[in-house]
């Protein structure tokens, strides 16, 4: 930390030395926090059906839902579309999501969401339509990864916080065979795009933040391609690199730009809410970290990964015979007693406990990461 020199003064009759006062220099934190895959279910969204007919999943996010409203910026995957009610509702494989996900999102502190992944054209162009019209009707909300024309694909999506300009940027592996009507629909994992792309969000602003839909599904190990752009996202100076899709946790690196640079660069997140039926499946973690700027340089410090767990009670066989009480919990909030009531413990040979969600945490994450 740098210093700035405010005053010196010298007491001559007493012949004491030189006494100079110093304040740090003014350093402005911008803090970030970070969830997985929000990915819908059909027994997700029948859990948040209210008796009016429509969808509230807070309760779903309450536990996070502070350290999101604490947060400056506050990042979801929202792995499923948003096509609405009017499209059909759905759950795997092919997703469709009640759009009242959106305003939960905002009532949960959550102002970042990531766009582009596999699913993202499970209703066409007419689901993301639907998604994005939700979206731009929530204030402060910022998006990115679907498209509904060539200029908003082209549009660099930009924000500012603490007078720092941060851009935005969203890519995905694929949308599962499902070719977009038109090019410009998602945003789509190519390196000639990507460096266009970051050259230019560098040209217009500060930071870089980079959502990366990609790897094997359930492996904890980060695959060549993963590798391949984490190395590219570094070498153009991209900030920070945040991955979803494998539906379980995977590394936290710090990568190597060719200019000596530092990016950072969080391999997998895991899923924060979704149905899935292994515990791997329901662990997952919130990325923290702060954003600082002094006179010198904007960096990142303090980086921290938070253990979460999802939980869900009720009969896994019959969607139709009770709620499942979907929550994802901060693994310092979750208990033992709560574990031996999750449908998952003994399913076909899972287990749920403290001991198990800590063992495979500490088995991806590094240990300088977590608390």
């Amino acid at each position: 930390m740098a210093f700035l020199l405010l005053a010196c003064s010298k007491n001559e009759e007493a012949q004491k030395p030189l006494v100079c006062l110093y304040e740090p220099d003014p350093v402005t934190v911008v803090s970030f926090s970070g969830v997985g895959d929000n990915l819908i279910h059909e027994t997700v969204y029948l859990d948040a059906l209210t008796s009016s007919g429509s969808y509230d999943f807070t309760k779903m996010y309450e536990d996070v839902a502070d350290d999101m409203k604490k947060s400056d910026i506050a990042f979801i995957n929202q792995e499923t579309v948003l096509g609405g009610s009017e499209l059909g509702l759905s759950g795997y494989p092919s997703f469709n999501s009640p759009s009242e996900i959106a305003l939960n999102l905002k009532e949960s502190g959550f102002n970042l969401v990531n766009l582009a992944t596999n699913h993202t054209l499970d209703r066409g162009l007419s689901g993301i339509i639907n998604e994005l019209n939700t979206f731009s009707s929530i204030e402060d909300m910022v998006v990115d990864g679907a498209y509904m024309s060539q200029e908003a694909y082209d549009t660099i999506v930009t924000f500012e916080v603490e007078g720092i300009t941060f851009s935005f940027l969203a890519y995905t592996y694929g949308t599962n065979g499902i070719i977009p009507e038109y090019s410009y629909e998602v945003s789509y994992f190519d390196d000639e795009q990507i460096t266009r792309d970051v050259q230019r969000a560098k040209e217009i602003s500060d930071v870089v933040i980079v959502s990366a839909h990609w790897g094997d599904e359930n492996s904890f190990v980060p695959n060549s391609f993963q590798r391949h752009y984490a190395q590219l996202f570094a070498d153009l100076g991209v900030d920070v690199v945040i991955g979803t899709h494998p539906h379980v946790i995977q590394p936290v690196e710090w990568v190597t730009g060719e200019t000596g640079n530092q990016t950072l660069v969080v391999y997998s997140l895991g899923n924060f809410i979704g149905g899935m039926l292994t515990t791997n499946n329901a662990i997952g973690g919130m990325i923290q970290f702060d954003f600082i700027k002094d006179e010198e340089d904007i960096y990142i410090d303090h980086v921290k990964w938070v253990p979460l767990m999802i939980h869900f009670e009720g009969n896994q066989a019959n969607i139709n015979a009770e709620r499942y009480h979907y929550k994802s919990y901060k693994v310092k909030n979750y208990t033992d007693e709560l574990a031996s009531k999750h449908v998952l413990n003994g399913y076909e040979g899972n287990v749920v406990s403290l001991d198990y969600i800590y063992e495979i945490t500490h088995q991806v994450i590094d240990a300088s990461f977590l608390e």
